[in-house]
């Protein structure tokens, strides 16, 4: 039989294949064996019993120098022959004639044995027929194949019976020449043999099955996806790496902290990057990690996330099939993200699997999340990430998670930022990225090498580069090996030339050899039950160079079904959805619609071709991007705009809304690719507008470049009649480009589109966006002045005169008229205001917001007057979100510049009560840092302030407000050491913080907090001197130079704070005072700053104290006088805080006295 034997008969020819694999060995030590004789020569000593062939009747063994000829590891021909004719014997079970001494070598070139196993190419057996025909060979010798042994094992014997001399003959033929087609030394069977005793099935059993008629089933190349050649190294490579990974997981909970590690493997298109990371993958899901990946796609690049939400999505899945631990991984994804979750969702569909979340479309219940939009929405969306996978890697049994993105040479930005975001995180250490690019297309000036450089300057991950090039030709040989399922001896010659013409190329080998098969250079025949090939054609062919032209051509070869098929595919990527697929295929006027089959259907040949795959039952994906490219050449480049034109207008036609909006990005990108096609003014309007939706969502998920992309198309669209016709569309396209613009710091582009719409602007509603942007550009940009310049129009025109002065008898008039306002309303009356309606008074409220914001950080003598303002206005038209920082910054103003802090107290109440009433959460942060670290704290305990602020830095990021969030963290981690928090555990939150702050870009928070950190070091006894604050953390030196020249004054006034302090504790009473006088106007720099103001107080007294005792009270009674009177006046308002610091300087002064 051609096919595998039965179990018994199997079995049975395996056993005699082991035992012939011993013979050989055996033989082969026997010609190694030195001569027993002590001198002279040896002739050739025969155990030849009889001169028979039977099994152990003999094998002719030859010295060194005799007649073998064939130098060290080598045999002679007749020891071969004789070899080959135990082996005849051992499978046949039948007696081999064997010629006497005075036959020739030839004799054993016997036809009737050649046909045992012919492999070589047609006109080799040709010539072998002929010497048939001669009469050459023997009678009487059944061939191994009429007795069904497999045709490999019929090939080795049929090879050793006919064995020649050609060495010692002259002839030169190198072994890759001759392509196994006769031996030269008995290693060479040894290796054949061990290779059918390892792996029967591939080696030693014949493959093809009949098919149900009867008529045999010609086999096909055996090339597996899963397997991989000569990157043994690199994959034990990244194996080690995910053990550190993995051990880091398993110790996260004792306190330990250990950088993520990133993998980046780099190498030409088609080297088998992705094969190599595949490969790997298997032993990571072994040793107990979630592996999900995605793909960038070179056509998708204005499609943002699409790889990283792909990736997140099927992470999600995993989480929700894992039926041991979804219940603890579910609470605890509910408990870190809380209804924040929702936006992820909205993003990941798959998490809502893992989130209890209402369903408040009905409008009944709270909102879904509080709704923020750039650099916010980016940092809301990077903190729900990390939480995710804080959430799901941490507790009992937490998993390692392998995140692999493919092709980052074409990585969008947001996605990159979003990848930075998770592998610095100090917060996560399960957590192992893997990324692939193409060298030849990232530059030094390309987006994933400047990303990556930042990452390893940061220190935030370990990184480690992996080449991976080419194949060499024994691996290429491995593969055509495998693929023909023939010895590697045999299809060396093949794979030569498969190297030379491919370069090593694995995508370009494969493809190369199915081009083969398919032009028939490469077949199988079934006479002989082995592959052929035609060396010298195969050599001569003009094949493709390179693997796009190759399949290309193979493409072409395939039915015109599958052809259209595999162009629509290819125009959307490399991926494509199967409903999208429906949609377009349902249009009467697509080109396919007249098909026998559908697109899908056709693209099922290209799946069973090995082109494409089946992705979850839903989707086709190139098998390359290579392919990819090869099927997108088959649109010809001159129609190619149209061709998406036209796919992007039948989906437009045939889908819902719902469909419409779930595909935006692939539509629209579709249509602008033809967009320059399109002659009507309506559909010209209708895809702006599609653009305009499609850059809102992109820039509601931080993907800022794209959303810039498709608002510059979409303005490209109109025409100046549409500022007439289409008003708002214009004004909406405008303003959101202008905003993106800002957001990345495109200034020139930004002030170009502002002037625009305030030149196109008829009324002030239209104006006041652009106005909004502008004042916030300015802003940012610490240009004070215009920002008030330009609000101060903006708000006279909105019934809210601002004065171009504020002088401070403004201010006070403001303050008392405000007083006035409020003295006559109750606490409950302020809790049932009405809400503000007024949209203009709305504005004026936003506008405000702004203002307060600029003036506490530049121009802080404008601070009451804003917010007074504020005030008012909650009070006389309603109250509306802003209001609850209105009322939190004059609560602040109270205690910080009136010293009122009952009044402060009571107005911070009203904050959060305003707050809670809105649920107004993308305002949470601030109100609480205001309320919980410059007015509680003057009435409650310091100590019932750490949780509310540490609320604040959580919801803050949660919501994107990472400006205020970092500056709860540097006022709770403030009051941590002022309320004597163990100084160990501290140190470490300090860091993770510190960490934090720079991710977020918030360099300056970062700055301030550094004092902080070093001044714990110094009481941890960290620092050479204590006294100065120099170490790891900054020195002081420098920063105060700095300071000095960039005006800073806040920075300087804590340095000096936290210096006196240390000089205090460490007995420098002298040193203590020096400093403090420096900072003398402590309270100015920080309004309403309990713990600096307080302890500044406190600590300048004791030394006033300290030192009046050692030079006489004259010098300081006024110090200690004035730091003890404000420390009374503050214990009556916190006795908690400040009663046992009175108690304290009132014992050492009255020790003075």
């Amino acid at each position: 039989s051609a096919a595998t034997p039965p179990v018994a008969a199997a079995e049975e020819l395996l056993r005699r294949v082991e035992l012939a694999l011993c013979l050989v060995r055996a033989a082969g030590e026997i010609r190694h064996l030195p001569p027993l004789a002590p001198t002279g020569d040896v002739t050739a000593v025969s155990t030849d019993c009889g001169g028979g062939g039977s099994i152990g009747g003999g094998i002719g063994v030859v010295n060194a120098s005799g007649g073998g000829g064939g130098g060290s590891g080598s045999g002679s021909a007749g020891e071969l022959r004789s070899l080959g004719v135990e082996l005849y014997e051992l499978f046949s079970g039948q007696r081999c004639p064997v010629v006497g001494e005075g036959d020739t070598d030839e004799n054993y070139c016997n036809g009737d044995i050649d046909i045992h196993g012919a492999t070589g190419p047609p006109e080799g057996r040709r010539r072998k027929k002929r010497e048939k025909a001669d009469g050459s060979g023997m009678a009487g010798i059944v061939p191994l194949s009429e007795m069904g042994l497999p045709s490999a094992l019929c090939g080795l014997v049929s090879r050793l019976l006919r064995a020649k001399n050609h060495r010692r003959n002259g002839d030169s033929s190198s072994e890759d020449d001759r392509g196994g087609d006769y031996y030269v030394s008995s290693e060479e069977v040894e290796e054949d043999l061990e290779l059918m005793a390892i792996n029967p099935h591939k080696f030693l059993f014949d493959s093809p099955l009949p098919n149900a008629d009867g008529t045999p089933e010609l086999p096909q190349l055996d090339i597996n996806p899963d397997t991989l050649y000569g990157r043994e190294r690199e994959v034990s490579r990244l194996m080690e790496i995910f053990d550190v990974t993995a051990a880091a997981s398993a110790t996260t909970d004792s306190g330990k902290r250990t950088r993520n590690s990133m993998v980046l493997i780099s190498g030409y298109s088609g080297t088998g990057k992705s094969s190599l990371v595949q490969k790997a993958k298997t032993q990571y899901v072994q040793r107990g990690a979630r592996f999900v990946s995605g793909n960038f796609d070179r056509m998708r690049q204005m499609q943002p996330l699409s790889a990283i939400v792909c990736a997140l999505n099927e992470y999600c899945d995993l989480l929700a099939k894992d039926l041991y631990q979804v219940h603890r991984v579910r609470a605890a994804m509910s408990s870190a993200m809380g209804n924040e979750g929702r936006a992820l969702a909205d993003l990941i569909p798959n998490l809502r699997k893992m989130l209890d979340l209402p369903d408040f479309s009905n409008g009944e219940g709270p909102p879904a999340c509080p709704r923020v939009w750039g650099r916010e929405a980016q940092y809301r969306l990077a903190f729900l990430v990390r939480t995710l996978f804080r959430a799901t890697t941490s507790g009992g049994h937490p998993c390692p998670v392998v995140l692999f993105l493919d092709n980052m040479q074409w990585a969008d930005e947001a996605s990159l930022d979003l990848m930075t975001a998770l592998v610095t995180d100090s917060e996560l250490s399960s957590l192992l990225f893997v990324g692939c690019y193409r060298e030849n297309e990232v530059d030094p000036d390309h987006l994933l090498a400047s990303c990556l450089n930042a990452i390893q300057q940061s220190g935030g991950a370990d990184i480690t580069y992996m080449h991976v090039s080419n194949l060499g030709v024994k691996d290429v040989n491995s593969l055509v090996s495998d693929a023909l399922r023939m010895f590697p001896r045999t299809t060396l010659p093949l794979a030569n030339v498969v190297w030379h013409k491919t370069g090593g190329n694995a995508l370009f080998v494969v493809q190369l050899l199915g081009s083969l098969c398919d032009e028939g250079l490469l077949r199988y025949s079934l006479s002989s039950r082995s592959w052929e090939w035609d060396l010298k054609n195969i050599r001569s062919r003009d094949l493709a160079s390179n693997v796009v032209d190759l399949m290309t051509a193979k493409l072409l070869r395939l039915d015109p079904e599958v052809h259209e098929a595999l162009r629509i595919a290819a125009a959307f990527g490399s991926q494509c959805q199967e409903a999208v697929l429906r949609i377009v295929d349902s249009d009467p006027g697509h080109r396919c619609s007249g098909n026998r089959n559908s697109t899908a259907q056709s693209l099922d040949v290209a799946v069973s071709e090995g082109l494409m795959n089946k992705v979850d039952g839903c989707a086709y994906r190139f098998a390359h991007d290579q392919i990819q490219s090869a099927a997108y050449m088959l649109i010809p480049e001159s129609g190619r705009g149209f061709f998406h034109l036209e796919v992007g207008r039948s989906f437009l036609r045939r889908a819902s809304p719902e469909e419409t909006d779930a595909y935006l990005f692939v539509v629209v990108d579709q249509l602008h690719r033809g967009s320059g096609l399109i002659t009507t003014h309506d559909e010209k309007t209708n895809l702006a507008r599609l653009s305009l939706i499609a850059g809102q969502k992109a820039a509601a998920i931080s993907a800022f470049l794209p959303a810039s992309a498709y608002l510059h198309a979409g303005i490209g669209l109109i025409v100046p009649d549409d500022w007439l016709s289409n008003r708002e569309l214009c004004f909406d396209l405008y303003n959101l480009c202008a905003e993106i613009e800002y957001i990345l710091g495109n200034s020139k582009s930004m002030k170009s589109h502002l002037e625009e719409i305030l030149r196109r602007a008829v009324t002030l509603r239209e104006k006041l966006r652009a106005y909004d942007t502008l004042i916030q550009s300015s802003g940012s940009e610490a240009n004070t002045a215009d920002a008030f310049a330009t609000a101060t129009t903006i708000l006279l025109q909105l019934g809210e005169a601002f004065p171009s002065t504020v002088t401070l008898k403004s201010v006070q008039d403001e303050v008392t008229k405000t007083q006035k306002l409020l003295v006559m309303r109750t606490e409950e009356e302020l809790l049932q205001l009405q809400t503000m309606t007024d949209e203009d008074k709305l504005e004026v409220m936003r506008f405000f917001m702004l203002l307060l914001i600029i003036a506490y950080t530049g121009r802080k003598e404008l601070f009451p007057f804003v917010c007074c303002r504020m005030v008012q206005l909650s009070l006389s038209h309603g109250v509306c979100r802003e209001s609850a920082v209105a009322f939190a910054c004059y609560g602040l103003m109270l205690c910080g510049l009136m010293g009122d802090t009952a009044g402060g107290y009571r107005f911070g109440k009203v904050a959060v009560s305003i707050l809670e009433r809105f649920d107004a959460k993308e305002l949470f942060a601030r109100v609480f840092a205001v309320v919980h670290g410059f007015v509680f704290c003057w009435t409650e305990p310091l100590q019932s302030s750490l949780e509310p602020l540490k609320e604040a830095i959580d919801v803050g990021l949660s919501t994107g407000d990472v400006e205020f969030a970092c500056g709860s963290a540097q006022i709770y981690l403030g009051a941590c050491l002022a309320t004597g928090k163990p100084l160990g555990p501290l140190m470490n939150e300090m860091r993770i913080y510190s960490k934090r702050m720079i991710e977020l870009n918030q360099h300056l928070l970062h700055t301030m907090n550094k004092p902080l950190r070093q001044t714990t070091l110094s009481l941890l006894g960290r620092s050479a001197n204590p006294l100065k604050l120099v170490g790891t953390e900054m020195d002081e030196d420098s920063l105060l130079e700095n300071v000095e020249n960039d005006n800073y004054s806040t920075l300087s006034s804590l340095i000096f704070f936290y210096k006196m302090w240390l000089e205090y504790l460490f007995g420098e009473y002298e040193r203590a005072s020096e400093t403090a006088k420096k900072n003398r106007d402590v309270e100015k720099h920080h309004m309403s700053r309990f713990t600096i103001i307080c302890n500044h107080s406190f600590y300048y007294g004791l030394t006033a104290i300290a030192l009046a005792r050692k030079e006489g009270r004259s010098k300081w009674v006024s110090t200690i006088q004035s730091t003890i009177s404000k420390m009374r006046k503050w214990s009556l308002s916190t006795p908690w805080n400040c009663q046992h610091k009175l108690e304290l300087m009132m014992a050492e002064h009255a020790y003075l006295e």
